[in-house]
Parts: C-alpha cells; sequence; structure tokens
C-alpha cells in the first residue's frame, strides 16, 4: 500500500506555519512531513512542488525522508528550486515531469545588516551552509565537488532532460526515460517576512480582543461586515509583501 504526499508551496519552520494556514496559504513544514510519515506504508510517494524556502526546514525534511522506514519516491512535478531541491535529493527514486524544473544555488539571508565583522561572520555561515547543501547534490549525482559547487555559484536552472543526465533524478514521467546518474535568490519563495508574520499575529489578536468584547454586547448574528474587513486586511498585508 502506497501513501501519498503532496507537497507544495513555500518551506517554512514549524512555529510559522501556523501563519501559512491561517492565510489560506499551502506550505511545507518538518512537522507536517513527519506526521504523514507511517511505518505502514510499502511506499511513499511525495508529489514535489516548491520555490524553496528555510534551508534548516528542508534538512530535517530531508533527513526524515532518508530515515523513513519504506520507499521514498520523489515526483518533482513543477518546481524544485532552492531548498526544494534539498528535499528532492533524499528520494530513493526521484522522477520528474517533463515539463518541470529543478534550480541550485548558493544559500542567501534575507533583511542583513551589521559592520563588517558581522557581516564576515554571515558570510562564513552562508559559505557552511553551501558545503552542507553541496554534500547532498553530491550524494545523489556522484558528480564532483567542484562541478556542483560552479553549478551553485552559477544559480543553475535545470530542465528534465538535464536533471537526468547530470544525476539529480532518475526517470522522466510518462515518458519511460530511465538513465542512471552519469557518477535565498532571485526566485521567489512564497516565505513571509519576519514583519509580515508580526503584523498578522498582531491582527489575529485585535480580531480577538473585538470578539470577546463583541460577547459583552448584544450578540450581533450578522458578521458579514466584520469577516470583509478582516480579509480586507489580510489582502493588504499580503499585497504589500510581495510588491
Amino acid at each position: 500500500m502506497a501513501t501519498t504526499l503532496n507537497l507544495t508551496g513555500p518551506i517554512v519552520w514549524n512555529d510559522s506555519s501556523w501563519i501559512y494556514d491561517y492565510l489560506g496559504i499551502e506550505c511545507i513544514s518538518p512537522k507536517n512531513v513527519m506526521e504523514s510519515i507511517g511505518d505502514e506504508a510499502e511506499q511513499l510517494i511525495v508529489n514535489l512542488s516548491s520555490g524553496g524556502g528555510e534551508v534548516t526546514a528542508a534538512s530535517e525534511i530531508y533527513t526524515a525522508l532518508r530515515q523513513a522506514k519504506t520507499t521514498v519516491v520523489i515526483n518533482i512535478t513543477g518546481m524544485a528550486a532552492s531548498a526544494a531541491s534539498i528535499i528532492a535529493m533524499s528520494g530513493d527514486t526521484v522522477n520528474i515531469s517533463p515539463t518541470a524544473q529543478m534550480m541550485i544555488h548558493q544559500a542567501s539571508l534575507r533583511g542583513v545588516s551589521g559592520n563588517k565583522d558581522d557581516l564576515d561572520h554571515l558570510s562564513d555561515i552562508l559559505d557552511k551552509t553551501d558545503q552542507s547543501i553541496v554534500q547532498a547534490y553530491v550524494d545523489r549525482t556522484g558528480l564532483p565537488v567542484d562541478k556542483i559547487v560552479k553549478m551553485m555559484a552559477d544559480e543553475t536552472f535545470l530542465t528534465a532532460q538535464e536533471a537526468v543526465e547530470y544525476g539529480f533524478a532518475n526517470n522522466i514521467m510518462f515518458t519511460g526515460t530511465n538513465a542512471k546518474a552519469k557518477v535565498t535568490n532571485s526566485l521567489e519563495t512564497g516565505v513571509l517576512s519576519n514583519d509580515v508574520i508580526n503584523k498578522i499575529g498582531t491582527l489575529i489578536s485585535v480580531k480577538e480582543q473585538v470578539k470577546n468584547d463583541k460577547a459583552q454586547e448584544v450578540p450581533d448574528t450578522n458578521t458579514t461586515d466584520s469577516r470583509q474587513v478582516l480579509r480586507s486586511a489580510k489582502a493588504a498585508i499580503l499585497l504589500e509583501e510581495f510588491n
């Protein structure tokens, strides 16, 4: 019996995934993935499409899938970019749709500030992060470390055919193509900034306060206006984030 797990949207920390649920945005978190991995299934099929996100969260998911006591099949259905490509490397078998792509690049930080010593320290952190990511690609493809490092530095996009040729994937879906392995960034991931998360938290607090105040008054059965105001507030925050 096979279990199917659909992973779409940005890769986020466990403690911020509730914000995405509240906004009705699909996301991928380690907790959700781990809860979906069962010991009874003979096979775990993971349909993956994501622009990436938090590297550490992706690493936890990668590790959980590698440790799963079942055969893991990764199907890249749309895009496996950045941190999502790390998750893709966890499959016993990796399939990619003929219309899908992979993208690998160097790790990056958002909202960086500080003096030269701070930036030197952050640079060292990013370098260590890149080294960790490289290992996952090397283990899957068998390509030399220098080759992977160059591909990441170049922010390399791979078609389905190229992903198979380089060994990042085993098969192109629907075509019967089977090839053995030969031997944050310009892509929008959809990860919400801390500022937006704080704004949503404030919005929820205000909503709860208004709700408590209303409970002490005469009940109002018409909540259409208040719901519309809440939806408008959510839309305004998201519009500010992604524009």
